[in-house]
């Protein structure tokens, strides 16, 4: 999800941060884009970009925390995606 967001900045001409927190960067998307505020149900995404990432914070998400994260993180692509390919028309 960072690597969407991050490409919706670079879009627009803003660096990419070095970062995995998903809130820091739907909230820089949003000072372009105040849609982006919708996406506030991704925040907790972070927590998957950094504890499933990292061993030493390993954590197994349960079968519907999984489905969960996948169904939010697939409608939050398709909304960036089209975000980007709005940028194009």
């Amino acid at each position: 999800m960072e690597k969407y967001l991050k490409t919706f900045l670079v879009m627009h001409g803003i660096e990419p941060f070095k970062t995995h927190n998903i809130t820091f960067l739907r909230k820089e998307c949003e000072k372009i884009d105040t849609d982006f505020y919708t996406l506030s149900n991704i925040d907790y995404l972070s927590d998957y970009a950094v504890e499933l990432r990292y061993p030493d914070s390993f954590y197994i998400p349960t079968l519907e925390e999984a489905k969960e994260a996948y169904e939010d993180a697939v409608k939050a692509r398709i909304f960036i995606k089209e975000k980007i390919k709005g940028m194009f028309l």
